[in-house]
């Protein structure tokens, strides 16, 4: 069992022959050797080797709820940059630059102006409606998608609610948004 004292593995590594063991997920063999495909944890179960990564990377796919960052906004659309999906055990591969927001995907019902539900800066749950010439369309139209951190718009400081609108913590000012059900409790790297 020498060889399964090392936990972490990187692809490459060598865990094991068929002699000993079988080649089970995230390992191949070669030679009768069998070697990490993925980095990650060593795993044994019934004579087979496996390795498991803590955050598997996963592919962004209609349906899928995302994290991004509202970057500029060309009526009657917002461009917003994904950073993550909504579950940390996961991480995502390549994503496109931008993604779009279309003002009839902000919320049930009309929407005149994306700038009145969303300002630049805004950190907001997304879902992937589609994927139309290599772009994400997103949605944000259920209760629990929306911004889930708001700046505001004069002084860029973060934004609360008070008596059911927004209000920034420093200047005062007050404003509106499509707010997702969880604002400012939802846990984000910014």
């Amino acid at each position: 069992m020498d060889k399964l004292e090392k936990k972490f593995t990187v692809p490459g590594d060598f865990l094991g022959t068929e002699e000993e063991f079988l080649s089970d997920n995230g390992t191949f063999s070669d030679n009768e050797r069998i070697y990490s495909a993925l980095t990650g944890e060593v795993g044994e179960d019934s004579h087979k080797l496996s390795v498991r990564q803590s955050r598997p990377l996963c592919k962004l796919d209609v349906g899928t709820v995302v994290i991004g960052t509202v970057e500029n906004i060309v009526e009657p659309i917002a461009l917003i940059s994904i950073k993550s999906g909504e579950s940390e055990s996961h991480r995502f591969g390549e994503n496109p630059d931008y993604s779009v927001l279309h003002a009839s995907m902000i919320r049930n019902g009309y929407v005149k102006n994306v700038r009145d539900e969303y300002k630049i800066g805004d950190i907001v749950r997304a879902k992937i409606a589609a994927m139309q010439n290599g772009e994400f369309r997103l949605t944000t139209d259920a209760p629990e998608l929306g911004a889930i951190k708001a700046f505001c718009a004069s002084c860029r400081h973060p934004m609360k609610i008070e008596s059911g609108m927004l209000k920034c913590e420093v200047c005062g000012a007050k404003d509106n948004r499509k707010l997702a059900s969880d604002y400012r409790k939802a846990s984000i790297d910014r």
